[in-house]
């Protein structure tokens, strides 16, 4: 340690700061010096470079968090030191360190090279603020290096322990690490060092786990309000649907007011009844991440209130002067008084802890009393997206709050690591008719909507405040509001320019027409999501890449009216239905924390604007880490594992495969196998290791393949397991069905900075080879042609070989498989109970699995004394058996034609142009549908015969005449109701 230069650095600090490391160096790159890097070899200019990097930390006493940053300092021109450059240990810090040239070029001589030392190292400090490159210092004192890096990875750790930006934490390990291939191994160090980090975290957050989990109800709702004034009672809203007394018409709802006494105004349990939660439903509980009633610490089991409520408004003034921010309370002023109204008796338990205005748009906070001390440095913001990109009429507004959770008697002196969660309000509209502009809108957003650092008391005396954080700086982020990425019919545009509102990327008739059909729910929803533009440009990654969503079971929440505009399910009929309002989320990878929703629903009760209010029901479980012993893990653990990236010095690492060769054996068609290996470090240093491709734009693994973990760190004379899961999906099966029935690949498993492993035809550094078998034994009729099927001369297991399987000449009408499925379940269907939830129930797949083999083999179907669910795993098959096909029923060249067929005369002559085999399986197929259609008890109506077929053709259009597979909605949208029209001809 010298003495006299850690006085002289210390001179600068002030009296709350704690010096912990310094280190000479030298700068060899600033992008401000202009001075070039090839010149520090003149000993005159490399003692003018001298750099003194002193790591320097404090205590924050807001939030008790150690905080930390790297000061650079240089020689006064009068003696004693100066700050060069100072940068605070954040979660965007990084710096990496690499073995230095060995040979630097004297620009005094062209033909001698100045020889630096072997131990010469460089650190590289990211490009901070609008440096355009990194921040590069030379040293050769390696055991200081040591000390100083090891620092800085422990402070990063804990700057970012609670403030993780999800949209990086969300994304794969593998696919964070630098492009690699076999040959060519990419950035090794870099590499190692985000590897590492992910792995200390999540190590540490074993380590120092003191309790277990906890719990935390939380209900978000959000209602976009029109302008309106709270006129309605919202405790439907804010419990969920009513139970036992809720009316069976609509009329009856219009006028049925909830009791405030019998019924709780938090019924919870009605709602995950109601969805059919494994929890309460009887439901497979085998899940590690099943719900269990007693993880609910807050209160007693029997108390099912939400802990905390989230209710975001939008619309909340329309007035003229809404396109300015106003700092008016009177709207939110009303409206808190309306929700405290809706809880009822259970209101005095609770209290406002914090809410968010921007003109029209209010977030509002809400937590029991008893818990008020949990939550604590609640943080706003907001930005406007409106008029000009700036106006407060559209945009957001979000709050953050650290939830620590309680401790018991026996924990007093421990700490818990507290959470971060953030939620966003939002209220996006089309002020642009072209989708790519509201996903604009979004990012841009995303980008803006920052916290600003608290300025602490005295701040003239302190630490200047850090760096403000981004909304995704957290644990747990929700995103709800109204009007999101819906398109906008562009023929509908020029007659709705003076008021605009979002569509779903269907014409609007085909949505109405859906929406009015007697087809269930199961059908019309799944087949309107299909064409929502927020689910497509969350596919696309174009906006909320990474969030997630619950299924959507609920109406279009958007738009209603009164009066001549209103339709016969109360939309208006000049605008398109659409789900306009949602929530979505997103969640930190990491085992601390896990988010599972038990509801999303709408709330068609509550009339007093054209959109209906929404609600998700949430359950998140916090593990309660003590903050002392996770710091004390992070510290112990970087310093454990630093430096062994340093090959020369710590020399290179070892791994040994438990076996080079893997057999999966036999696999059948959609049922899965896995097995896993072992991989050892039998080195006395840790190390990296991660599959890469073959080639640099090849893939690491077939598509039937998945390996997990796919990149991972192994401490010294320590072993991890790997899990390969191989799978035969439709579009494997066809392949395997013409041709090889084996499986093959060969995976590559690179050790970062390995020596070389194998040699084949030329040298690969750190590779070592796994090969990889599977058999296929048996063919499948599934995932086949029909074509092929009717030259079978018996079941496709019959056969000893591809080449005699085929009778050449010779064909059956239809394939026997389709005509077995038909044959029995025109056999076993009958009543109307059985016919009418033919399709509903879900089917065990291992059942299913059964019957699949006996239609390959030839045997008899099984039985079962649940008449219900064998008739339900026949549907289920004989929908795969179809969606499987390697070609629609109704080639795709004449989906267009069927689309246009106006009578029945017509669908049937158009037969005529399908395929022989397609012709037969299409007759016999609708002949059964239109049987069972007209299958009913006498009691019923030609009414009921006529619902069934409308459901069931909703079911089989989409199968029978397939879309590609290989194309996004927006670019091929064939009408779901022309398909359905089509089919209805011959079953009705």
């Amino acid at each position: 340690m010298n003495l006299e230069l850690d006085s002289a650095v210390k001179a600068h600090l002030r009296s709350s700061e704690q010096l912990k490391f310094t280190l000479e160096t030298v700068l060899a790159s600033d992008p401000n010096s202009g001075i070039p890097s090839d010149t520090l070899a003149n000993p005159r200019i490399k003692e003018q470079q001298k750099r003194i990097l002193s790591v320097v930390t404090h205590w924050n006493q807001r939030d008790g968090r150690e905080e930390g940053s790297v000061l650079i300092f240089k020689r006064a021109s009068r003696g004693g030191l100066q700050i060069h450059r100072a940068y605070p240990i954040l979660g965007s810090f990084s710096i990496s360190v690499g073995q230095s040239q060995k040979d630097t070029p004297d620009p005094t001589s062209p033909t001698t090279h100045v020889h630096r030392s072997r131990s010469e190292l460089t650190l590289k400090i990211k490009p901070q603020g609008d440096e355009p490159q990194p921040f590069v210092l030379v040293t050769s004192n390696v055991q200081s290096l040591q000390s100083v890096t090891a620092e800085c990875r422990r402070l990063r750790e804990i700057a970012t322990s609670g403030t993780i930006d999800l949209r990086t934490a969300r994304q794969p390990l593998h696919s964070r690490l630098s492009s690699a291939s076999a040959g060519l191994p990419g950035d090794d160090v870099a590499d190692i060092d985000i590897i590492r980090e992910d792995w200390v975290r999540r190590e540490a957050l074993k380590a120092a786990a003191i309790a277990g989990t906890k719990g935390l109800r939380i209900r978000i709702g959000s209602f976009n309000v029109n302008g309106k004034t709270p006129s309605q009672d919202l405790s439907p809203w804010l419990r969920g649907p009513p139970t036992q007394i809720q009316p069976q018409t609509s009329a009856e709802a219009k006028e049925w007011i909830p009791p405030m006494k019998p019924v709780s105004p938090f019924d919870i349990v009605t709602d995950l009844m109601d969805n059919k939660h494994p929890l309460l439903s009887g439901g497979d509980t085998s899940s590690s991440s099943t719900l269990n009633a007693s993880s609910y610490f807050f209160s007693s089991t029997a108390d099912s209130d939400p802990d905390l409520l989230i209710l975001g408004f939008q619309e909340l003034d329309l007035s003229t002067e809404a396109l300015l921010y106003t700092t008016s309370t009177l709207k939110e002023d009303s409206w808190v008084t309306a929700v405290y109204a809706g809880l009822g008796e259970k209101a005095i338990l609770y209290q406002k802890l914090a809410s968010k205005q921007l003109v029209g748009m209010l977030i509002v906070v809400i937590v029991k009393k008893s818990l008020a001390s949990c939550f604590s440095d609640i943080s706003f913001c907001a930005a406007g997206a409106g008029i000009m990109g700036i106006m407060g009429n559209k945009g957001a507004t979000a709050i953050r709050i650290l939830f620590t959770p309680p401790t018991s008697d026996t924990m007093d002196m421990k700490t818990p690591l507290p959470v971060a969660l953030t939620f966003v309000n939002a209220h996006l509209a089309a002020f642009d008719e072209m989708t790519e502009r509201r996903h604009y809108d979004f990012q841009e957003l995303s980008r803006r909507m920052v916290f600003e650092p608290a300025v602490p008391t005295g701040a003239s005396e302190a630490k200047p405040p850090g760096e403000p954080s981004s909304i995704y700086e957290s644990d747990v982020l929700f995103w709800l509001g109204g009007e999101f990425l819906s398109a906008l019919n562009d023929r509908e545009y020029a007659d709705l320019t003076e008021d605009l509102n979002y569509r779903l990327d269907l014409p609007d008739a085909d949505v109405r027409s859906l929406l009015g059909s007697h087809s269930a729910e199961m059908v019309t929803i799944p087949t309107l999501v299909k064409y929502d533009q927020l689910k497509r440009g969350m596919r696309t990654e174009k906006a909320f890449a990474g969030f997630r969503e619950h299924g959507i079971t609920h109406l279009p929440t958007y738009r209603f009216a009164s009066g001549p505009l209103r339709d016969g399910l109360g939309y208006d009929r000049k605008r398109k239905p659409a789900w306009t309002d949602r929530i979505l989320y997103m969640c930190s990878p990491l085992p601390s924390v896990d988010v599972q929703q038990l509801s999303y629903l709408c709330h068609p009760e509550i009339t007093m604007s054209d959109h209906k209010p929404i609600s998700g029901d949430f359950y998140l479980g916090v593990s309660v880490i003590d903050q002392v012993s996770y710091t004390s893990a992070v510290d112990g653990l970087c310093r454990d594992l630093w430096g062994f990236e340093d090959v020369e010095a710590r020399g290179t690492p070892k791994i040994k495969l438990q076996e080079s060769a893997i057999e999966l054996g036999e696999i059948f068609y959609q049922r899965p196998r896995q097995k896993t290996i072992e991989v050892q470090n039998i080195g006395d240093i840790p190390c990296v290791v991660r599959f890469v491709p073959a080639d640099i734009d090849g893939s690491i693994c077939p598509d039937w393949l998945h390996i997990e973990p796919l990149a991972t760190l192994l401490p010294a004379h320590t072993s991890t397991t790997i899990t390969l899961t191989a799978s035969i999906s439709n579009l494997c099966a066809r392949s395997l069905n013409i041709g090889p029935r084996r499986l093959e690949c060969t995976l590559i498993l690179h050790t970062a900075l390995g020596k070389d492993h194998f040699v084949v035809d030329s040298f690969a550094l750190g590779l070592q080879l796994l090969a990889i078998g599977l058999s296929l034994t048996e063919h499948t009729c599934f995932a086949n042609s029909l074509s092929r099927l009717t030259r079978l001369s018996g079941p496709i297991r019959t056969s000893h070989s591809t080449t005699k399987e085929w009778r050449e000449g010779q064909t059956v009408n239809a394939p026997r498989e389709v005509m077995r499925l038909i044959n029995w379940l025109m056999e076993h269907v009958s009543g109307d109970e059985i016919v009418d939830q033919l399709f509903d129930r879900p089917a065990g797949e291992e059942l299913v699995a059964r019957i699949r083999e006996c239609l390959d083999t030839g045997a008899e179907f099984p039985s079962s004394n649940d008449s219900r669910l064998l008739t339900s795993a026949f549907a289920q098959t004989l929908l795969q058996f179809f969606d499987g096909l390697t070609e629609p029923i109704v080639p795709l060249e004449l989906h267009a034609r069927c689309l246009a067929v106006r009578d029945r005369d017509e669908a049937f002559e158009l037969l005529d142009e399908f395929p022989p085999a397609s012709v037969n399986v299409w007759i016999s197929l609708t002949a059964f549908l239109h049987y069972i259609s007209q299958s009913h008890a006498p009691s019923s109506s030609g009414h009921v015969s006529s619902r069934r077929a409308e459901k069931l053709a909703a079911i089989f259009a989409p199968v029978l005449l397939r879309d590609p597979d290989d194309v996004d909605t927006q670019d091929y949208v064939t009408s779901p109701i022309g398909k359905t029209d089509f089919l209805l001809q011959f079953i009705r």
